[in-house]
């Protein structure tokens, strides 16, 4: 998804036609900070008004399409603070799964001015997605996060299966981001979905978003690819049973050594 820097209204109009007219599918993600991207002078009062409106508007989405729906959004902290806060938000039924699931972003990225801004989380989270034998249990990131592969390590020996990763990452680490997404699939035997920004920025620094939205199979494999298409949605099916199987095949987690890698 491109994004419109500093004007939540387009940015929540535009995602919501994307999810609306996208192919069926049991999760939806957003890039992080979706409805602002880095404008900072815009995230007080995002945060106050626009992301309370934004989570209603994912909440229908979630309803219509009976997905869960993700995304980050700047939010208020309890101590007054902003926090980098991914959304997930499960549709409604007789018997709804959960309530909005949130995590806030635990490694704040100094060049963009995240750790002056911003209160960091400090806490993992994991929460079931899916329906019955199909659900899986998924451990939630953002950007940033992908470099520091003791998070997911935890989460996967902890019985994650799933990772859900929304970023802002710019070129010219388009290809890194590729390769620690791929990494921290494959090094924990976990499927990881990646939702990315694509195109340039408007706050006039000629940055370039890197796009490459993809979901990862449990080996490494790229199953869906967005590359550097604008404004579209890839669908790819994650068989949770795949990361159980090669789990049980080629076991790496037991194989920790404590005191070195525990």
């Amino acid at each position: 998804m491109t994004v419109a820097d500093g004007d939540p209204a387009a940015n929540v109009a535009r995602a919501d036609a994307l999810v609306r007219g996208a192919p069926d599918a049991d999760v939806y993600l957003l890039p992080e900070l979706f409805t602002t991207g880095y404008a900072h002078d815009a995230w007080p009062d995002a945060a106050r008004d626009a992301t309370p409106r934004a989570l209603e508007v994912m909440q229908a989405l979630a309803d219509a399409r009976n997905a869960w729906v993700g995304g980050s959004m700047v939010a208020a902290t309890a101590g007054g603070g902003i926090a980098n806060r991914l959304h997930l938000v499960a549709p409604r039924g007789p018997a709804p799964s959960s309530a909005v699931v949130t995590y806030d972003k635990a490694h704040l990225f100094p060049p963009l001015g995240e750790p002056e801004r911003m209160v960091g989380g400090t806490a993992r989270v994991r929460t079931r997605v899916g329906r019955g034998d199909a659900a899986a249990d998924a451990a939630l990131s953002i950007c940033f996060d992908l470099r520091f592969p003791e998070q997911y390590r935890r989460d996967a020996a902890d019985g994650a299966t799933l990772f859900l990763c929304v970023s802002e990452w710019p070129h010219p680490r388009g290809e890194t981001l590729r390769l620690l997404a791929r990494a921290r699939a494959a090094e924990n035997q976990a499927w990881l979905a990646l939702c990315n920004r694509v195109g340039p920025s408007g706050a006039g620094d000629g940055s370039v978003y890197a796009g490459g939205s993809c979901v990862v199979a449990p080996d490494g494999t790229v199953v869906a690819d967005a590359g550097e298409q604008q404004d579209v949605v890839v669908v790819g099916e994650v068989d949770v049973a795949a990361a159980e199987r090669a789990r049980k095949a080629f076991p790496v987690l037991p194989f920790r050594v404590a005191g070195v890698d525990l």
